[in-house]
């Protein structure tokens, strides 16, 4: 079945049941279960770190400090260096983990200034690689997907937890097929609790987060929220999204003001945070 006839069974199924179950398909072995008594939770953030740099000068440490200011459970991360000349030869997420004491994940998205660039994933809990996918990216800048299969306690199920870092070109048509290429796969993937983050590069209004909604719930309410740039933000381009599979409450907040952490010293980008609570699976 190609992608369009998937959406379309998609658009069926979620309007001959009310709207709830766009996904409509079981993720694993989970049903639509309502959960009784405690209720898991967690908290997971997405920060395109603009590889630890201030117009360069590389500070991963204060990264470091700004991600344990919030301290998420899992983490989405953009713009990581692997051991680039303008970024000291370090391996940048190597570092980041050994300062938080996170597990991490890794992605090559290109060749780039003697090392490599790419997005990662770090998580206080097991975190183990489900795959790397290449989107069409045109003769523009390859721009990939990550996949990644975390076990929380209290959860029954694996978080399956997707990090991207699409297009940034004005022209919209590359960044909307990345957008189709990610809601096939997850389509396909079908496994664990599905959560989405990273930098889309594009607005709310737009037809790349359209085409996301048609297979995820954005974990903000709020279309007005700003996350970049870092100092005098003017635009929202990063987000955290949940499977319409799954139902869960969400409370999140772009942490312009949090103690100790001068955010538009750290990166370009704010970070995006969201508090979910689990209801039904």
């Amino acid at each position: 079945m190609n992608l369009i006839s998937k959406i379309g069974l998609v658009l069926i199924v979620s309007s001959f049941f009310g709207g709830n179950i766009i996904a409509g398909i079981s993720s694993g072995d989970l049903t639509n279960e309502v959960v009784k008594g405690s209720k898991p939770t967690l908290r997971v953030m997405t920060y395109n770190i603009a590889a630890g740099a201030n117009n360069f000068n590389v500070d991963l440490d204060k990264t470091a400090e700004a991600i344990l200011s919030i301290s998420p459970d899992i983490i989405a991360l953009q713009e990581v260096d692997n051991k680039t000349e303008r970024s000291g030869r370090v391996d940048q997420i190597k570092y980041l983990a050994e300062k938080t004491g996170y597990n991490y994940v890794y992605g090559k998205a290109l060749d780039f200034d003697g090392g490599e660039y790419g997005i990662a994933i770090m998580s206080k809990h097991e975190i183990s690689l489900l795959d790397i996918q290449q989107l069409p990216s045109g003769d523009e800048e390859q721009r990939i997907a990550l996949y990644t299969s975390v076990k929380v306690d209290g959860f029954k199920a694996p978080i399956t937890y997707i990090a991207t870092h699409l297009d940034w070109h004005s022209q919209p048509d590359i960044r909307k097929g990345q957008a189709y290429a990610l809601l096939e796969k997850s389509i396909d993937m079908n496994y664990g609790l599905q959560i989405l983050a990273g930098d889309f590069n594009d607005v709310p209004s737009s037809e790349t987060i359209k085409v996301i909604k048609l297979h995820w719930n954005s974990a903000y309410g709020d279309d007005k929220t700003r996350t970049w740039p870092a100092l005098n933000p003017r635009i929202r381009i990063d987000y955290i999204f949940t499977s319409n599979a799954q139902v869960w409450k969400s409370k999140s907040f772009v942490p312009v003001d949090t103690k100790d952490v001068e955010w538009s010293t750290v990166s370009d980008h704010l970070p995006v945070v969201t508090d979910l609570t689990l209801l039904e699976y």
